[in-house]
């Protein structure tokens, strides 16, 4: 399993460092795709991605063998709200997979996850934790539209982990 999901570091990903240096950000993700090995079998790149400024939190999964994305978000709306993010993860698959020789089959194709939907303005890095865990449980690489069949497990479990963190004072990972 440990080959089948990589983690890509939210601290040097995401709209302020974009906006600041696209090529910086871009060689850093194609510099982290290039230290995983072949990727030619399948796995997945977990990247959680802040619009910035303490902004909301959504997670992009890539498929670099397959040119798939799949964008989680627990708000409504898709990657059209992040255009500089798009741009960039697309030059950057482009970018490794030219650098590895790997012939571009194809276009890129983004896939909107249907996942559940947080119903206040906090818990969108709950979310993401969330939707890596399940992603990872599932021990699959190609993820569904429609994962989540029913928010209400999801929430519960949820509200669950913010009253650990908030009345115990602990430091809790999805169990």
């Amino acid at each position: 399993m440990c080959n089948r999901f990589n983690f890509i570091a939210a601290s040097r990903i995401n709209t302020t460092f974009i906006t600041k240096n696209p090529t910086s950000v871009k060689n850093e993700l194609v510099d982290r795709f290039m230290m995983t090995g072949d990727n030619t079998t399948p796995s997945l790149y977990f990247l959680p991605f802040n619009s910035g400024n303490g902004g909301h939190w959504v997670l992009v999964a890539m498929d670099l063998s397959r040119l798939m994305v799949y964008y989680l978000d627990s708000l409504s709306g898709d990657w059209s709200k992040y255009p500089s993010m798009k741009k960039t993860v697309d030059a950057a698959i482009l970018k490794f997979r030219s650098k590895k020789n790997y012939r571009n089959r194809k276009d890129i194709t983004w896939v909107r996850v249907q996942c559940p939907q947080q119903n206040n303005s906090i818990d969108c890095g709950f979310f993401v934790l969330r939707f890596m865990r399940d992603i990872i449980a599932l021990n699959r690489i190609d993820i569904p539209k429609m994962v989540w069949n029913n928010n209400l497990g999801f929430i519960l479990i949820l509200s669950d982990i913010s009253s650990n963190l908030l009345l115990n004072h602990e430091y809790v990972l999805f169990s």
